[in-house]
């Protein structure tokens, strides 16, 4: 991956995604077929035509089935396309080879989570959550597990690996997924689905070497899994941004890689490099909605009203109906402290999609701003059971409980939120408040002093050192923070009077 590519790696590559594509495609990976073709047209432009698209030998083999299952296939691919999920499944119901089997569960899982969502009714309401379940997932472990008993592992098909350790999620056994979607992702590394799931898998930073440990060291799909997940993981590091470079050389018109580093600048709350970004990524593709809610989450913190309006109006003359689009129009709503309008277009794009993990977090803040902290606390509790990588959620829980003055319980999740991203002052100072209200000085002391080393001599933090070295009765500490105050003060006048 150095800054000079070979050609032939690079055919190679388009040769890889290419296939990718079209083995996505037969399976109704359609998400992750995407990604792969947007993969494919972000790398650099070839004088030599593209070959023909040529499935290698051991990849063929997965396709293999008779010409009767074939025509079946052909047919419950159709129904599923048209969204006609229990048809489909039905059709492959007696079907033995590998692909139609795939299909078949698939097609099963899809139908059970449409079903799911049905059941569930209003959003927040008594049978949302976990009070409905998925009731095919149960019946496709089983009947995967029961498919694998009979072939030799030698021969498992990575496509029903990825499946498996999907329902294996879904019934909340992340520990036993990941094992499939590791022997998943290094059978066939280039379905980016199996690469997604297994970063689910991942639940903090300190279990990322491990799992890095387990996939191909140099393949560029583990190293776009290490820059995805790291994002997803608060780690705006060094090496992060390095291995993006890389990518970046690579793939230099991959959209994808401009919004992972937009997203690690937005972490590091380098606002204006991540809004910069996100410019770029609007004018290269202006209908493109994935992960445009992120884009109006770093116009809503700069209070960009103007750029988010426009925005809005761009989503929703693409498709008003995306998840994305809904909660950018709720950004803008909450900018301008609509707060009822904000929370309506939440539930929009929850009732669209109820693994919107956005919608959850920013809902819970927009409960918070209606003073309504129980509603608040639910929808954050929904954001974590999407994702429990998610800081902004565990911050809105211990703002929630602090506000209905259960300290304890606002502590816990304040040290949660601190653990995710270290490296963010605010949740320092929260972690510090709420030791000080539970009288506990000293390790308030402890987070002020953690939160003003992140900050540039912020004047509330020394002034909160300089009180509570007061308090314990240390003088000379206090004196000492009682200068620095005055010295950030003045600066402070000095600067604003320039």
């Amino acid at each position: 991956m150095g800054t000079q590519l070979d050609p032939e790696y690079v055919r190679t590559l388009r040769s890889d995604f290419a296939v990718a594509h079209k083995l996505l495609s037969d399976r109704c990976l359609y998400e992750s077929a995407k990604w792969s073709a947007e993969a494919l047209n972000g790398l650099p432009e070839d004088e030599v035509d593209d070959p023909e698209i040529l499935i290698p030998d051991e990849l063929k083999q997965l396709d293999q089935m008779s010409s009767s299952e074939r025509r079946q296939y052909m047919l419950a691919k159709a129904c599923f396309d048209c969204r006609e999920y229990d048809r489909a499944a039905r059709i492959l119901e007696h079907c033995t080879s590998s692909k139609c089997c795939f299909l078949k569960w698939y097609a099963r899982y899809i139908s059970g989570e449409k079903k799911r969502e049905e059941d569930s009714e209003v959003i927040l309401g008594p049978l949302d959550g976990d009070a409905t379940i998925n009731k095919q997932v149960i019946l496709i472990i089983d009947e995967i597990e029961e498919h694998f008993r009979t072939v030799a592992a030698a021969v498992y098909d990575p496509f029903l690996l990825y499946l498996y350790g999907v329902a294996l999620i879904k019934h909340k056994c992340d520990k036993l997924a990941f094992e499939p979607l590791t022997r998943a992702v290094n059978i066939y590394p280039f379905n980016w689905a199996a690469w997604q799931e297994l970063g689910r898998c991942v639940q903090n930073v300190d279990q990322l070497p491990f799992v890095l440990s387990q996939i191909p060291p140099t393949h560029v799909m583990s190293k776009m899994f290490e820059v995805s997940t790291s994002q997803e993981l608060f780690q705006s590091t060094e090496s992060v941004f390095a291995t993006l470079a890389q990518l970046e050389n690579i793939f230099p018109s991959f959209l994808y890689l401009k919004i992972q580093r937009a997203m690690l600048c937005y972490h590091a709350l380098e606002y204006d490099d991540s809004a910069k970004l996100f410019d770029h990524v609007v004018r290269e593709d202006p209908h493109r909605l994935d992960d445009m809610d992120m884009y109006s989450n770093v116009l809503y913190v700069t209070e960009q009203r103007t750029k988010l309006a426009h925005l809005a109006q761009l989503a929703a003359a693409t498709d008003k109906f995306r998840p994305e689009t809904c909660c950018i129009i709720a950004n803008y709503y909450s900018l301008k402290s609509e707060h009822e309008k904000a929370v309506v277009y939440y539930r929009r794009a929850l009732t669209l999609n109820r693994s919107c993990l956005g919608a959850w977090t920013l809902m819970g803040h927009e409960y918070m701003e209606l003073k309504n902290a129980r509603a608040a606390i639910e929808s954050y509790r929904r954001a974590l059971g999407v994702s429990s990588k998610d800081a902004r959620a565990w911050y809105g829980l211990g703002q929630a409980y602090e506000v209905i003055e259960m300290y304890y319980y606002s502590l816990f999740y304040y040290q949660r939120a601190a653990a995710l991203t270290p490296y963010d002052q605010r949740m320092w100072i929260a972690l510090a408040n709420c030791f000080d209200k539970l009288q506990r000085p000293n390790e308030a002391i402890r987070a002020y002093k953690r939160a003003l080393s992140l900050s540039d001599m912020e004047p509330s933090i020394l002034q909160k050192l300089m009180m509570l070295h007061t308090q314990i009765g240390d003088k000379a500490a206090a004196e000492r923070y009682n200068l620095l105050y005055k010295e950030a003060e003045i600066q402070n006048v000095a600067a604003g009077n320039k």
